[in-house]
C-alpha cells in the first residue's frame, strides 16, 4: 500500500471503471460497486506509511493524500476494535500536515 501516486491511482481507477474521474479539489465524484468485504486498514498500514515518510520515500503531501483517500473511499474499512484510533490517526495525517 502507498506505492502509487495519487495520479497513478486516478489513472488506474479511470481505466478500470471506464470513466474519467472529475477532480473536485481533493475529492472526485465516481460511481462504482464497492468491494465486499472492504479493504481493511490496520495499525500496520499507518506504521508503514509513517516509515515511508521518515525515510523520505514519500512527501508529507503524499502521506496526507493517502490518508484522505482512505477516509473518503468507502472501499476501505478500519480494523475492527481499532476504528477510533485509526480514524484519529488518518484524520490527523489528512488534515494537519504542512507541506501543501
Amino acid at each position: 500500500m502507498l506505492q502509487a501516486t495519487v495520479q497513478e491511482v486516478r489513472a488506474a481507477l479511470d481505466e478500470s471503471l471506464g470513466a474519467d474521474l472529475v477532480p473536485l479539489g481533493r475529492r472526485s465524484r465516481i460511481r462504482y460497486r464497492l468491494p465486499e468485504p472492504g479493504v481493511v486498514i490496520t495499525r500496520d498500514h499507518i506504521s508503514n506509511a509513517l516509515d515511508l515518510k521518515r525515510f523520505g520515500l514519500i512527501t508529507e503531501r503524499g502521506l496526507s493524500d493517502w490518508a484522505t483517500i482512505l477516509l473518503a473511499n468507502d472501499a476501505f474499512v478500519l480494523a475492527p476494535g481499532d476504528e477510533d484510533l485509526i480514524a484519529d490517526w488518518l484524520n490527523d495525517l489528512s488534515a494537519n500536515l504542512t507541506d501543501r
